[in-house]
């Protein structure tokens, strides 16, 4: 699979897999996740340490890394993770931390091999392919490591960014991190999938936005494009217990 340069939204450079790049939401006016990204690149500084959770093919988190930030790369499905490694290494970027499996409300390792660790998993050597699916804790959580990013900030840098997108498990996501978001007042982009969320946990998204607010955050819309994209801030409003 070759790589290529291209901008993407009309404004970020970066190679990419071939594939990756003809996805022809990049180059349309409405971008791909446009307001989002922008709203990363404006508050994604060199003295972040980006979690990020669901991965995907890479492309998102190594613009974090591009802007400087440290990046923690969070995915199950092994199928993408080489797509990712070949990104960062088309530009040189450093050496992420990653976890080969999902974040969740609890620590469960089935496979300490592709657990948390400095570089990429093992199945990040296989060759790139487009066709890669999806995986979702709901339905195949039993079958991979899971982890709460408190334990990984116990283990890691805590994080002062975490962003996720992971198609229902939202709050899964976010009660795994609590006391993370407690202690280090992250920067949160919250992709939210209240269908999804619903469907799988019962859970209203507007009970997951309260509990986020509730911890002393405000909630800034950005967009609804195929999700409901949210950033939310720090305030120094006392959180409520």
């Amino acid at each position: 699979m070759s790589m290529v340069k291209t901008i993407l939204n009309g404004e970020f450079e970066i190679v990419i897999p071939k594939h990756r790049a003809d996805r022809p939401d990049w180059y349309t006016e409405e971008g791909w996740e446009k307001a989002r990204l922008q709203s990363m690149h404006k508050h994604i500084t060199n003295k972040d340490v980006v979690y990020y959770v669901g991965a995907e093919e890479g492309e998102m988190p190594a613009l974090c890394a591009m802007w400087g930030a440290k990046v923690v790369l969070f995915e199950p499905n092994p199928k993408v993770w080489s797509n990712t490694k070949a990104i960062w290494k088309a530009n040189n970027l450093e050496t992420p931390m990653t976890f080969q499996g999902f974040c969740s409300n609890e620590t469960r390792i089935i496979d300490q091999a592709n657990a948390l660790q400095k570089g990429f998993p093992s199945c990040a050597d296989d060759e790139i392919i487009a066709a890669h699916g999806f995986k979702e804790l709901y339905l195949e959580g039993k079958n991979y490591n899971q982890i709460k990013i408190d334990d990984v900030a116990k283990q890691y840098l805590s994080p002062t960014v975490i962003t996720m997108d992971v198609e229902g498990s939202d709050f899964q996501v976010l009660l795994g991190a609590e006391q993370a978001i407690r202690e280090y007042h992250p920067k949160i982009w919250m992709s939210w999938h209240p269908e999804f969320q619903f469907h799988q946990y019962q859970v209203y998204t507007r009970d997951a936005r309260n509990w986020l607010i509730d911890k002393g955050y405000d909630e800034i819309f950005l967009d609804y494009q195929h999700e409901v994209h949210m950033l939310y801030l720090p305030n120094n409003k006392p959180a409520k217990i």
